[in-house]
């Protein structure tokens, strides 16, 4: 059954509704915090000033260093930061598997602009709270090859997409608009049939003149799929829609959710996050009112207005350096007949209440602790405490980072993994894959990850350095920790490679080969005991026999 296009503008337009009032908040805010999203509400023309009544930029960077850390320590490419590893721990052919499938992946990501989207989505993220980037697989054109195009990432700017959230609590409705021309919906859907006014624009010569295109992703109700065929039966429907005649272009599906919709925070019942920013922008706003207020005084002081009595002044009075201004001072002193204005205010108290909120907007971004905990200048700082202050930063971010990791970091390794695996970009995978019903865990070895699993290996080290001075006396307390069980937690902590480690069978052929070396080694010792008590044992016997003779 075909989409209904005027319903999902309807649809549409009650989400777009609904955001508004965030969206009008956000628009309040961008100009301070994130300059290059101004026009969330308005529409503004390219190449528009973005920061027309900004006086200070504390809180611009303080957000582009709180989105850049997430984004260095989360999803570094020099990193192989994220991964897939199969329930069965033990079985080293579909690990190899999986880590030859996170190779592809990561090598996927590096060839499409996933580094350079996924940094502009977390500035929304950070700074408003909700982030959205679109991933898909590149479109088919006539030079594509068969087998995966590769990949197409796209990030929505706040203002530009609603959705709302499934039974799970993730996001599983996109709407957003994309100004394309009517030569670009040609390409793109060269077998649809256009609307009316994208057919004339083509036919009059007018390849360029902008049309507004919806698209809107959604679960599809089991009734849509019943009698469905191809990418309608998908579990997604994918419907680009012209929105002012409200006519359906193009309708497929997907198997999976393309898109990632992290929140930083959330009020309860709200779709849309709030972010970093919304806890600043008090400040934010205080300060550059002080900072303006402040830009006002100094220009007084720089070049004050000029107090003169009433008709003291002959001609005009001449301001320029050097510039003589004849006056009648009436016979009194002449500060009694002109004089600068004297502001009367105090610099130094407003510089100590600026500093005061740029500390307090810097502490909301993190931006105090990622300084500090990054210094690596002092000589006297060890790697170990490097480690130790890194892991502490990391631990203070992990609330945030708890969220980001089921809603963008886990979801876009789904995406991927299954999008290059419906495409049979993979190799074969072997035969467990399907017996164990395609089952896998998605992990993650990028720093912040590391820092909330090392407290277990902490936690080891720490009960082996209670109980050592307790071994000599009671030896059997290590009989409470196994020792198979310990290294695969290390191992498992510290993001070793299955291509470098053993298999339970070979670990056990191993065990097995050094228990039969070792036992061969001690029945040839015992063999040599044996001999050398039995050449100490024949001149023994040599003399008791000589001595019966006689």
């Amino acid at each position: 059954m075909s989409t209904d296009a005027k319903a999902t503008c309807k649809r549409y337009d009650a989400l777009k509704s609904e955001a508004s009032t965030h969206w009008k908040h956000c628009e309040e805010m961008t100009e301070f915090m994130a300059p290059t999203r101004s026009g969330i509400i308005s529409k503004r023309s390219p190449g528009q000033r973005q920061n027309r009544t900004t006086f200070d930029s504390t809180a611009t960077a303080a957000g582009e260093l709180f989105a850049n850390f997430i984004a260095s320590y989360t999803i570094n490419p020099s990193q192989q930061w994220g991964g897939m590893r199969g329930k069965d721990l033990q079985d080293d052919e579909m690990q190899e598997w999986f880590e030859e499938a996170r190779d592809m992946v990561l090598t996927d990501f590096s060839n499409s602009m996933f580094y350079g989207e996924a940094p502009e989505m977390l500035v929304d993220w950070g700074n408003f709270g909700t982030g959205c980037m679109v991933s898909d697989e590149l479109p088919f054109s006539a030079t594509s090859q068969g087998g995966w195009r590769g990949s197409r990432y796209e990030t929505i700017m706040t203002g530009r997409f609603v959705g709302a959230d499934g039974p799970d609590g993730l996001a599983d409705t996109l709407m957003y608009e994309k100004s394309m021309t009517a030569d670009q919906i040609r390409k793109r859907w060269p077998e649809s049939t256009l609307p009316g006014k994208v057919q004339r624009a083509i036919t009059e010569g007018k390849p360029d003149e902008k049309f507004t295109i919806l698209h809107a992703v959604y679960p599809r109700s089991g009734e849509d799929m019943r009698y469905a065929a191809g990418a309608r039966k998908m579990p997604y429907a994918s419907c680009w829609i012209e929105t002012e005649s409200k006519s359906l272009i193009h309708e497929s599906g997907y198997s999976e959710f393309p898109a990632v919709i992290p929140r930083l925070m959330r009020t309860p019942g709200e779709f849309m996050g709030r972010g970093r920013g919304h806890l600043a922008y008090p400040d934010t706003w205080t300060l550059n009112t002080i900072k303006r207020m402040s830009l006002e005084d100094l220009a007084l002081k720089t070049r004050p207005p000029i107090l003169h009595r009433h008709d003291s002044v002959i001609g005009t009075l001449r301001l320029t350096p050097g510039g003589p201004t004849s006056i009648n001072t009436h016979g009194l002193p002449i500060s009694d007949s002109i004089q600068a204005f004297q502001t009367g205010s105090h610099p130094e108290v407003t510089a100590i209440k600026e500093e005061e909120l740029r500390k307090s907007i810097r502490q909301m971004y993190f931006v105090d602790q990622i300084l500090m905990l990054m210094e690596v200048n002092k000589s006297e700082m060890t790697a170990f405490e490097f480690a130790k202050k890194m892991e502490l930063l990391f631990r203070v971010v992990g609330p945030i980072y708890g969220r980001l990791r089921k809603e963008f970091l886990e979801r876009i390794w789904h995406i991927k993994f299954v999008q290059m695996f419906e495409a049979r970009a993979f190799p074969d995978p072997p035969r467990q894959f399907f017996e164990q019903g395609a089952e896998y865990d998605i992990v993650f070895e990028n720093p912040l990850e590391r820092a909330q699993r090392s407290t277990d290996v902490d936690a080891l080290g720490l009960v082996a350095q209670d109980i050592a001075p307790w071994l000599p006396i009671y030896p059997q307390l290590t009989d409470w920790l196994g020792a198979d069980e310990v290294m695969q937690m290390i191992l498992r902590t510290r993001g070793v490679s299955a291509r470098v480690t053993n298999s339970r069978e070979q670990v056990k052929a191993t065990r097995a080969e050094r228990e039969a070396q070792m036992a061969q080694e001690q029945a040839l010792a015992q063999a040599g005991q044996m001999a050398e008590a039995a050449g100490h044992a024949a001149p023994m016997l040599a003399a008791l026999q000589g001595g019966r003779s006689r």
